[in-house]
């Protein structure tokens, strides 16, 4: 028997990280984070927090500083790269449907909340793990400078190039998309005025969203089908992906303009290949280590929180720590693959590039938009954690 589990390592300091120690200490479960950045500074852009996660988030006690320090009540569309629109939810329809408010954040934001909720004392900055060992009484994790620290058990949050699951099912490299993105939050004085609606603009081999976050700002970003490694165009990002939707509707010639040079990043987007099983004894993984996506349905995030409410929930219920990590699994793995491979799919065909099948592509969501997009999002926004 591996015994009930009192105390928990948690590797990776993102998303997935704090929300899991959060989880795991009102239940009881004393949880460590330990991250390898050397300081916790405000990083990335915007993020989508649909139903299912505020949904989660609620369980927590955190979904009125989330909604508070976000932009509730978020609508979507898709249109084409003229403002033609294909298909189109209101906020009311989906919170209706869903029982939640959809809403946008900038990430700073939901980690500044995770970790006045947490404790910053409960991270430990500047520690990269170098690997782990376990026996029937615990883990025992090594880190790079040198220092050790043992738990009952050990949660891999620590993203798409994970130590702890390399070190469980061996290195494997990540799958390139096809594409690359560029990402910019920018300050509008009439961001508040528009609706906090959320839209995706498509054309052919490139693809444009709009999400409001909060306090007057607007989180966009840009894909252009690209090959992996590319560098930027001499003149800057800013210029680049000006000139690359120069011609394409309001506001989004405007938005790149508004936008400095230094807050546009640029990343390549990669996923990894669904894993069959996440767990090994006492070690498990959550978040991107487990099931890294690409951002095509807003899910990222949202899936590393359900992972943690539904994590702590099976360690608290079960005596025995290794099957309360199986039990976790099988609760996570299945619906968390679908979504990975759901969303690999939709970034393939909204990054088609042929004109034709683009055209043939509108014209089908036009016509059967709801009923194109009513099962995947009864699916993914309907689900409530347990």
């Amino acid at each position: 028997m591996a015994g009930k589990a009192k105390t928990a390592i948690i590797i990776g300091g993102g998303i997935g990280g704090l929300t899991t120690a959060i989880a795991l200490r009102r239940k009881g479960i004393e949880a460590a984070v330990y991250e390898r950045a050397p300081e916790i500074r405000e990083v990335g852009a915007g993020l989508t927090l649909w139903a299912n996660a505020v949904k989660a988030l609620g369980k927590l006690g955190l979904a009125e500083a989330v909604k508070a320090a976000g932009a509730p009540g978020m609508g979507g569309s898709i249109r084409t790269w003229q403002g033609d629109v294909l298909s189109s939810l209101t906020s009311e329809e989906l919170e209706r449907r869903y029982g939640a408010a959809n809403l946008g954040i900038h990430r700073a934001d939901l980690q500044r909340i995770l970790l006045d909720r947490l404790g910053e004392e409960v991270v430990h900055l500047g520690a990269t793990c170098s690997g782990f060992s376990q026996d029937e009484d615990g883990v025992t994790v090594r880190f790079e400078d040198g220092r050790e620290a043992r738990a009952d058990v050990l949660i891999g949050a620590d993203g798409i190039h994970s130590t702890v699951r390399a070190q469980l099912f061996g290195k494997e490299k990540p799958r390139y998309s096809g594409y690359t993105a560029w990402r910019g939050v920018v300050e509008l004085p009439d961001a508040g005025q528009r609706a906090n609606a959320a839209f995706e603009t498509w054309g052919c081999g490139q693809r444009f969203g709009h999400v409001t976050i909060g306090q007057g700002r607007v989180y966009w970003f840009a894909v252009r089908n690209t090959r992996p490694g590319e560098t930027d165009a001499p003149q800057g990002r800013q210029a680049e992906v000006g000139r690359l939707f120069a011609d394409w509707h309001a506001p989004i010639p405007a938005l790149i303009a508004a936008t400095a040079e230094a807050a546009i990043l640029r990343n390549d987007i990669y996923d990894r290949e669904p894993l069959k099983r996440w767990s090994e004894g006492r070690v498990t993984l959550l978040g991107d280590a487990a099931h890294a996506m690409t951002p095509n349905l807003g899910q990222g995030a949202c899936q590393a929180i359900e992972d943690a409410v539904v994590l702590a929930n099976r360690l608290a219920e079960r005596d025995d720590a290794a099957q309360a990590l199986l039990a976790y699994e099988m609760a996570r793995i299945q619906r968390a693959n679908l979504i990975v491979t759901q969303s690999w799919r939709i970034g393939r065909v909204a990054q088609w590039g042929n004109p034709l099948a683009c055209a043939v592509r509108n014209t089908l969501f036009k016509t059967l938009g709801g009923a194109l997009q009513g099962p995947q999002l009864n699916f993914i926004l309907g689900y409530e954690v347990r």
